[in-house]
């Protein structure tokens, strides 16, 4: 009896060795797969980072330099006593990236630029959308769309920039491509989205454009259940309604459905899940960290998602600029409304807004085309 009892506890042990074996090459599988350890760091040696974004690009565009763009020692000492945005415990903030490359490793321009921030002071899911045509200033390129920051210099020059114009901390990020985007939807089984009639011919032109099997087209307006093609279409399209404008606003719209479904998920298909998109993405999240993420989400409860499109309407001007259509913008204004938005729960009032200071801006970008 006892030499039976010591047999079965044998085995019952090499089956728990081989199922913890198997665990570990499964998340070491999935580690190096779609983990990246690209750290990055906001360092003195960067940018002059105690000093507030307005000395940088509103009121000192001769002192920059446009390449580096450092800043005289004199300016940063004269603004070194002005407001300061901090990071807050219980703010998780990750840049979600879509490119335009077929591949990850393809050198291409970031399609959409989203902040999305794991609010859990606030139990909340934000997500803030930068427009691409946002022109700023790109360490060692000076003056660009920020979407070229990805472009010349991949996620660090791209946080950077970020950083550099609008005084936000993000060291962490998730790359993903076109078929990584529908495989996310088609995962999730879909999203309900409420197709305007204008959209329609756009959308169904964007269906499986780098599918050879493609998705059913548009037929009719109002709610629709789209599945991985449809979402990644809707999203792109931005040559109807307010454009860019109204594109940004889509993502962010999608982004939101993604998360909503995501919340509704049991935390143990959270590795089925990720299994699925491995080819399609890059993270320099560690895949249990991304899990934990998941699960904070999904253990809120009621949780509310709010969006907010970076830069504001009141706050920016889109025009033929230096032969390319761009978005000049009050870069102070704008990072003050972000770093609100993120860190402290304040929705904007374009009420409060220097429309003066947003007109002065406009000026010296015309006195210097």
């Amino acid at each position: 009896m006892q030499k039976r009892a010591r047999s079965l506890l044998k085995f019952v042990a090499i089956i728990m060795l081989l199922l913890i074996i198997f665990c570990s090459l499964g998340y070491w599988y999935l580690r190096n797969t779609i983990y990246s350890n690209d750290e990055i760091k906001f360092t003195e040696e960067n940018i002059e980072e105690k000093v507030q974004v307005s000395q940088y690009f509103n009121h000192a565009f001769q002192g920059i330099n446009p390449i580096t763009g450092s800043i005289p020692s004199s300016e940063v000492k004269e603004n070194a006593n002005r407001e300061i945005y901090k990071e807050q415990e219980g703010v998780t903030n990750i840049l979600l990236l879509g490119t335009d490359g077929r591949t990850l490793n393809e050198n291409s321009r970031s399609d959409s630029i989203i902040i999305a921030t794991l609010d859990n002071n606030h139990k909340k899911i934000k997500y803030t959308s930068i427009m691409r045509d946002t022109y700023v200033q790109i360490k060692g390129h000076g003056e660009d769309k920020i979407n070229s920051a990805f472009a010349y210099g991949g996620v660090k020059l791209l946080t950077d920039t970020i950083y550099r114009n609008f005084n936000m901390k993000i060291d962490k990020y998730i790359l993903v491509n076109f078929w990584g985007f529908e495989d996310i939807v088609n995962e999730l089984g879909g999203i309900d989205v409420s197709i305007k009639e204008y959209e329609i011919k756009e959308i169904n032109k964007y269906i499986g454009e780098v599918d050879e099997v493609k998705s059913p087209e548009i037929t009719h307006a109002g709610m629709q259940h789209l599945d991985g093609q449809q979402a990644l279409a809707y999203s792109r399209i931005r040559k109807v309604g307010n454009g860019s404008y109204e594109r940004t606003q889509r993502q962010r719209t999608v982004m939101t459905e993604v998360g909503k479904k995501i919340m509704n998920i049991n935390p143990i298909q959270y590795p089925n899940m990720l299994k699925a998109i491995l080819p399609y993405i890059k993270t320099n999240v560690e895949p249990i960290q991304l899990m934990n993420y998941a699960y904070t989400a999904y253990s809120m409860g009621s949780v509310e998602f709010e969006g907010l499109q970076l830069p504001a309407n009141e706050l920016c001007e889109g025009k033929i600029y230096r032969g390319s259509w761009v978005l000049l913008i009050d870069k102070e204004q704008n990072a003050k409304m972000l770093n609100d938005f993120i860190f402290k729960d304040k929705k904007y009032d374009p009420k409060n807004f220097d429309r003066k200071q947003v007109q002065s801006i406009m000026n010296d970008y015309s006195s210097r085309e």
